[in-house]
């Protein structure tokens, strides 16, 4: 049988995560919810766009300053129907993939402050957390590239810009670091299975 933590401190950290997950879940919601209205309600939708470096020159008023731009956004309208579902796409998946991360987090915190961060299934919940910070970072690299050619080829028809991938490995290595963190919980859950049969 379970205790919650005895801790105040303790029991105070976990709830202001627990709160500030909440928090995270209705901003995510708040900003997706915003994008498709914008995407389906706008005569011109703001596409982000990512290129390959262009050097361009600002003339001042007294020199020449040169710059490199690798991003923009493109103001677009009348979107063939492939591009306006990947700006979709590249709006939602992402936002449902925060989601999920953002909810399983939160039962697995409050598993630890009920005393059970064993309970059966806490692993699963962050293995399925790895796989969703994956699953995001991947539709959004795809849709996003897609959103930011079809967005170029309409704004900026015969221009010999070239859409770049622009890939941060960082989710990567952060959802390889959460499913190492199942595999502990697992073993975890296991001993605490262990334990409970010899009782």
């Amino acid at each position: 049988m379970t205790e919650p933590i005895a801790s105040r401190s303790t029991r105070n950290d976990l709830w202001l995560i627990l709160t500030l997950g909440a928090l995270a879940a209705v901003y995510v919601l708040a900003t997706t919810i915003a994008r498709v209205f914008e995407i389906f309600g706008g005569s011109e939708i703001a596409v982000p766009v990512h290129f390959a470096p262009t050097d361009l020159a600002i003339d001042g008023s007294s020199s020449t300053l040169s710059i490199s731009v690798d991003e923009g956004v493109a103001r677009v309208s009348q979107l063939p129907v492939a591009t306006f579902v990947s700006v979709l796409l590249a709006a939602l998946v992402p936002a449902v993939a925060s989601l999920v991360v953002i909810g399983c987090v939160m039962v697995v915190f409050r598993r630890v402050l009920d005393g059970d961060p064993f309970a059966p299934g806490t692993a699963k919940l962050v293995t399925i957390s790895a796989f969703a910070i994956v699953g995001g970072w991947a539709s959004s690299l795809l849709f996003d590239t897609m959103a930011s050619n079809g967005a170029l080829a309409i704004a900026a028809p015969g221009s010999d810009v070239m859409v770049a991938f622009q890939v941060s490995w960082l989710p990567v290595l952060v959802a390889a670091a959460v499913a190492a963190l199942a595999t502990l919980i697992r073993s975890g859950e296991k001993m605490r299975a262990d334990t409970e049969g010899l009782v």
